[in-house]
């Protein structure tokens, strides 16, 4: 997939030395803080499932790259906005792991950013490939999450997050055909990522994000089909 973006180049010198945003944002995407409960969503439409899997493998073959989505800015659905009030909305930032971010100097990074609207680029991510005869999947354990500065901050190897760019690209296709969405608009759960929480400090400290799925136009066209509807005499 080809995905038209916007860097910001933030050093020469450091092996971060730049910060991907897509030209245009995922409107119909959330995420919300996970380590607190030890449990959160993504949450999107098939549109945005399909390029969120392709900036995720992007973020795999890019060793001096992190991938951010400001997605708090994102006027949330019903869905959102119910584990919003629970346990708050995050943006989201997709890095490797050899790549030295700390996420207490993520703030600075992030500050750079307002400088400008940054260079216009067009770069092509990994295609995804065949799913796996077993549905688990091991590799999705070796991803991290950290929070910091209202940012949930998912970092694995090159392996885990081209497999979780997999993951989600199978999700997005798998909303073209799913029952539920097409009658009920959504949620509904395609799969769950999860990691170890090393900031709990017990030995089976771990986290767990649902992958769910939604129909904003469906949505939008039934509450529209209400508001047509005469109200009851």
């Amino acid at each position: 997939m080809r995905l038209r973006l916007r860097v910001h180049h933030v050093s020469r010198s450091a092996q971060l030395q730049r910060v991907i945003m897509m030209a245009a944002p995922l409107r119909n995407t959330h995420i919300t803080n996970v380590l607190w409960q030890h449990t959160g969503a993504l949450i999107s439409s098939r549109a945005d499932l399909l390029r969120l899997g392709a900036l995720f493998r992007l973020a795999a073959v890019s060793p001096h790259s992190a991938v951010f989505l400001p997605l708090r800015i994102n006027e949330p659905s019903d869905t959102a906005a119910s584990w919003r009030d629970g346990q708050g909305l995050a943006d989201l930032l997709i890095v490797r792991r050899d790549v030295p971010l700390r996420p207490s100097a993520w703030p600075r990074i992030r500050a750079t950013l307002r400088r400008g609207p940054g260079v216009p680029a067009t770069m092509s991510a990994p295609a995804p490939r065949p799913p796996a005869v077993e549905t688990y999947n091991p590799a999705l354990q070796a991803l991290f999450v950290a929070e910091h500065a209202s940012t949930l901050v998912m970092s694995g190897t090159p392996t885990a997050l081209h497999e979780a760019g997999d993951e989600l690209t199978w999700c997005g296709n798998e909303v073209a055909t799913n029952e539920d969405i097409h009658r009920y608009g959504g949620p509904t759960g395609l799969s769950q990522f999860n990691g170890p929480d090393r900031r709990s400090g017990r030995r089976d400290g771990s986290w767990e994000c649902m992958v769910l799925a939604e129909d904003q136009i469906f949505h939008r066209s039934r509450w529209l089909r209400a508001m047509s509807e005469p109200a009851d005499a």
